[in-house]
């Protein structure tokens, strides 16, 4: 049987591409809620955020149960865990023995939780309590890469304030009046960590438009810490060219077969 230098290029090509599975959400829901649950029941359940990669889901989770799970039973059940601004502060959430481990093995977080803070002061992260009212209308928040310049520009309310961070950490928005409003950072095994200081999913309702921008805004971040990508506003296109290493062994592979065929003839 022949097979062509096509179809071997085609086939290579396809098994060197990844691909992204549904994601396993844990969102705390000891505390009131809002509308927390229904809003991420609406994230999850509108096809939005790993489309085509499976079912997502969402878990609620409480303090007690969170701090009597390990790191490694952690990610095992949760890609994601969202700590939202009503966490009791029952939870231990501390940085170097909790989140940081949870991070480094693969987990991502979404932070907007203000009761917690202090569990955040040795990430290189510097915090200030207190409420901050935002009004209803465009420009209120300005967001950067990786999360575009069009989504949740409106109605926010800012229950603490990011004062400072180290280099480890990069800015993605900042409110109207020019503080920072939400910060993020990378860490070992693709963990991922959004932190922002407004309450994107308990106070909105998704049905109302200056609102629902706050749909647009978690569903980024959702999709940027489960995939490094956001949806919804295109920041930069996927390359389709092979990495050096993966095109180094496609070449290989390719010459191997060409001397291959002409010893043959």
């Amino acid at each position: 049987m022949v097979i062509s230098l096509r179809t071997i290029a085609f086939s290579l090509l396809i098994g060197c591409s990844a691909s992204t599975s549904a994601t396993t959400i844990a969102m705390f829901t000891d505390g009131p809620t809002g509308r927390a649950a229904e809003n991420m029941t609406n994230i999850v359940t509108g096809g939005d955020l790993t489309p085509g990669d499976g079912a997502d889901s969402w878990f609620a989770i409480d303090s007690l149960t969170f701090n009597a799970m390990t790191t490694a039973s952690l990610l095992a059940a949760y890609d994601t865990i969202i700590f939202p601004w009503y966490v009791p502060t029952a939870v231990n959430a501390d940085w170097g023995s909790v989140l940081l481990p949870y991070l480094n093995g693969g987990g991502s977080v979404l932070w907007e939780d203000p009761r917690n803070i202090a569990d955040l002061f040795s990430s290189g992260i510097s915090l200030n309590s207190g409420n901050v009212y935002g009004g209803v209308g465009e420009g209120d928040i300005s967001l950067v890469a990786p999360f575009g310049d069009d989504s949740a520009s409106g109605y926010y309310h800012i229950h603490y304030s990011i004062t400072s961070a180290s280099p480890d950490w990069d800015v993605w928005s900042t409110d109207v009046n020019g503080g920072t409003h939400g910060v993020y950072r990378e860490f070992a095994n693709e963990g991922r960590m959004v932190l922002g200081v407004s309450d994107n999913l308990y106070h909105p309702n998704f049905d109302i438009a200056e609102q629902s921008d706050h749909r647009s805004l978690t569903l980024n971040e959702l999709n940027w810490l489960n995939t490094g990508d956001v949806s919804g506003v295109v920041v930069s296109p996927v390359s389709s060219v092979p990495e050096p290493a993966t095109f180094a062994i496609f070449s290989l592979g390719l010459l191997g077969l060409l001397r291959s065929r002409r010893q043959k003839r």
